[in-house]
């Protein structure tokens, strides 16, 4: 039996390894390798998270709340990509946006439910920056005349910076600059198809990713908190992403894309950790944040 066993297992092996060879040795090498996009758009977001009064989630369940919306600014990418073979390929994409215009709301609540504000301020937010790299390894499963689909992996690193900025029709907001930063980190997984027609071609993908999140906050105003680390957050966020791409040849090394990208990434229950100046360091429940972006991007594609 285990003579058998043996035999067939080596006869598997052997069948693998021919498949392995085959699928190398017959795989096409494209002629044009490289692909580098430079881009420009605009990005506009929004982002949000709030706290409880105990690590417990209770009294109250949001006691305090920041959101910062109308988030604008100029959106500056690269991607660059190598094609392996003339069905796998390997991209690196970075994109930095810097926020000159925003908003953030800050409010305090004491009963549940947002309910009985006892504290509330809408002030600036317009500076800080979104930055997000990846590097995804695509597989064309699929390709056709007229359609292609690439299913793709790959990791991803995002980083956010945000501010709380003094507000003119607030006095007592003099000479706030307080920040908050976040960072995400994992993988990625999704899909992308593209129609090809003589003239242009569109692609559309999504994309969904498991990450860490993480956070630090220096509140500038408040005595109590220590600085530059004020307080921390850690938990866990779930990513799911679209873009859309419309790619016209102008020559057989330059190409004209338009892109537009939807990103939304949630943060689930996690915990918030308030360093002080006197007293021992405390833990409450974070609730969690939301982030909202949307980018439309121009970019020459060059290939070589």
């Amino acid at each position: 039996m285990q003579l058998i066993f043996l035999r067939t297992l080596n006869r598997l092996l052997i069948c693998l390894t021919l498949v392995l060879f085959y699928t190398a040795a017959f795989a096409q090498s494209p002629s044009k390798k490289w692909e580098i996009k430079p881009s420009i758009g605009i990005q506009q977001s929004k982002f949000d998270w709030s706290i409880a009064g105990n690590a417990s989630g209770t009294t109250p369940n949001i006691l305090s709340e920041l959101i910062w919306k109308n988030l604008k600014g100029p959106a500056f990418g690269l991607d660059v990509k190598y094609h392996i073979t003339d069905r796998l390929t390997v991209k690196t994409s970075n994109q930095y946006s810097k926020t000159t215009k925003g908003e953030a709301e800050d409010t305090d609540y004491a009963d549940d439910n947002r309910q009985s504000a006892f504290y509330y301020d809408l002030l600036n937010a317009n500076k800080g920056y979104l930055f997000n790299t990846s590097l995804q390894l695509s597989y064309q499963v699929f390709n056709s005349e007229q359609f292609a689909f690439s299913p793709l992996i790959g990791l991803s690193y995002n980083e956010q910076k945000f501010y709380l900025l003094e507000s003119a029709s607030n006095p007592n907001s003099a000479g706030l600059n307080s920040t908050y930063q976040s960072r995400y980190k994992g993988f990625d997984f999704g899909l992308e198809g593209t129609f090809k027609a003589k003239l242009f071609r569109i692609s559309a993908g999504i994309l969904g990713g498991f990450y860490k999140y993480s956070a630090k906050a220096n509140w500038n105003l408040i005595p109590d908190f220590q600085k530059p680390v004020s307080f921390t957050h850690a938990a866990n966020s779930f990513a799911l992403n679209g873009n859309v791409n419309l790619t016209v040849p102008l020559n057989k090394m330059l190409q004209l894309e338009l892109d537009y990208k939807i990103n939304n990434i949630n943060t689930y229950t996690g915990v918030d950790r308030a360093y002080y100046n006197n007293r021992k360091t405390e833990e409450t429940q974070f609730n969690g944040a939301k982030f909202r972006a949307n980018t439309i991007a121009l970019g020459l594609n060059f290939t070589f």
